[in-house]
């Protein structure tokens, strides 16, 4: 079907009060002058905004505001187009006598969610669907809203209002922030008020909604302004993932010398960090019957307290700071020194042994080559009686040793994780005990990984040179979220633009100016 919008019109404007409580078109608002301008803009929470000019009086009480755009094309064929619907407010009056006149500041109907927060705590139960949830927040102010079908479910309880655990400060914060977990975009409103909930979409993934060409047809001025964010791009992304337990920091680089804005291209290293306490598909559960392995920590030697304490008088143990510790996301290690005897730590107050259960001892060690080294999983301080130890001979390298014994009996009062050395000196890190008979890996290993990932996943969208296009047009059915095709060879900009931002002037030709954005990978 061809572009009706590409021929000559005439622009007439209709705005009509709508009923708040129905939803119905009342009458004609007749004092509302041309000239006036709407804004939409898919970055700002409430999306639309428009300011209008009265003369005489303008009073719609606590009903809404709809704009028509009524063109008239040279064929005598005419089109109504309405360009949106609006909460009005004005808050100041000019009066010279018996004239007045003012200004209207008129907002979108997600307004209505900004101006709005819970009066108590509000609950979201994990397995609640995130966008059914959105709805029903929104629906609560007397919204309509269309959404996209999502499947996806909430991970952890979720709690707005008072005692809230995010920054939602209002209904729309809630319902944007269940949103983006649910991979949608920000809200936004149709012309007609309607709130629309629509699923991202990568600007290279959108459908054309709007061709423009220069030539005879052309319906865009020749004056354009573009820029571009190259300087700002990033060539290396950090992730730092944490937990209660355990941090780790995931890395992707750009060193590619056939990428024009790696590090070895640019010259030089553009870092952007992002940070995070949660990603999907990580089980970050520590099955470590120990409780502090990951710091270490010389102390009481109680699980309570997360430290360990000395075992045997043959020498020290100190907690250190491990520079090439073998272990992810482990930084600290328990240095053991002999003086020419048994010396080594473990940790008190651990959980029972289980009668027949399979116990398994693990950690890294390095130290004196030639030395002996000894792991015993747990010793049962009321019998003075535990499993056979297991010794190994350092290498003077990392290694990783481990063991694992059946327990043929229950035992009550017991201390895990016992590792020592009967010369030499060595140091330990990540002593681990569990149940199973197979030394598991830690969290962090879980965690690195997927930090990693996502800074990979990230690197990739930061790599993007955005260009921005600021052009002028006549009206065409187009708003922020759409893509548009721009055939503009004589000014050198050809190509897919994601329209950002409009602002409409109410005027002869409807002129709209648009912001847009072209994406280089």
């Amino acid at each position: 079907m061809a572009d009706n919008w590409t021929r000559p019109f005439d622009a007439s404007y209709d705005f009509v009060r709508v009923s708040r409580e129905t939803g119905l078109e009342l009458d004609f608002v007749r004092d509302i002058e041309n000239g006036g301008s709407i804004e939409r803009n898919a970055n700002t929470a409430l999306y639309e905004t428009a300011s209008l000019d009265f003369a005489d009086k303008f009073d719609v009480g606590n009903d809404f505001l709809r704009v028509y755009l009524n063109a008239t094309f040279t064929d005598g064929s005419k089109r109504r187009e309405c360009l949106g619907t609006f909460m009005p407010q004005v808050d100041s009056v000019d009066i010279d006598g018996a004239y007045r006149e003012g200004q209207i500041n008129a907002y979108g109907l997600l307004k209505r969610l900004k101006d709005d927060d819970f009066d108590g705590p509000y609950v979201i139960v994990a397995g609640s669907n995130l966008v059914d949830e959105a709805v029903k927040i929104a629906e609560s102010v007397g919204l309509t809203v269309y959404a996209d079908p999502s499947s996806l479910l909430l991970g952890s309880t979720l709690v707005f209002g008072v005692g809230r655990d995010n920054d939602a400060k209002n209904k729309l914060d809630a319902v944007g922030l269940l949103l983006k977990a649910a991979g949608f975009r920000s809200p936004a409103t149709d012309r007609m008020g309607n709130v629309i909930y629509r699923r991202y979409v990568e600007p290279a993934d959108m459908p054309i909604s709007a061709e423009f060409t220069e030539g005879r047809d052309a319906r865009f001025m020749s004056d354009m302004t573009e820029s571009t964010n190259r300087a700002e791009v990033c060539n290396v992304v950090h992730v730092d993932f944490s937990t209660q337990d355990a941090s780790v920091r995931g890395t992707a680089v750009d060193d590619s010398p056939d990428s024009g804005l790696s590090t070895v291209s640019v010259g030089r290293r553009i870092v952007k960090s992002y940070s995070y306490d949660s990603l999907p598909g990580v089980d970050t559960e520590d099955t470590n019957l120990i409780e502090g392995a990951a710091n270490a920590l010389i102390g009481t030697g109680k699980k309570s307290d997360k430290s360990f304490r000395q075992s045997d008088s043959h020498g020290s143990v100190q907690t250190v700071y491990v520079s090439d510790s073998p272990q992810t996301g482990v930084l600290f290690g328990i240095k053991v020194v002999s003086t020419g005897g048994r010396v080594g730590f473990c940790q008190d107050e651990g959980p029972s042994v289980k009668k027949d259960t399979d116990y398994t001892q693990s950690v890294w060690v390095k130290g004196t080559e030639g030395a002996t080294g000894i792991i015993q999983s747990f010793w049962d301080q009321e019998r003075a009686l535990g499993p056979v130890t297991e010794g190994f001979t350092l290498t003077g390298e990392w290694q990783k040793v481990s063991y694992t014994y059946h327990a043929t009996e229950n035992h009550s009062k017991v201390s895990w994780g016992y590792c020592y050395i009967d010369g030499g000196e060595a140091i330990f890190v990540a002593d681990k005990v569990e149940e199973g008979s197979t030394a598991t890996p830690w969290p962090q290993d879980a965690m690195q990984a997927a930090a990693d990932r996502k800074a990979a996943e990230l690197l990739a969208t930061e790599r993007a040179v955005t260009r921005t296009d600021e052009f002028r047009s006549v009206y065409k059915p187009v708003e922020p979220c759409m893509a548009v095709t721009m055939n503009y060879r004589t000014g050198g900009v050809v190509g897919k633009l994601a329209i950002q931002k409009q602002t409409l002037t109410l005027d002869a030709g409807c002129v709209i100016k648009h912001t847009a954005r072209r994406y280089e990978r």
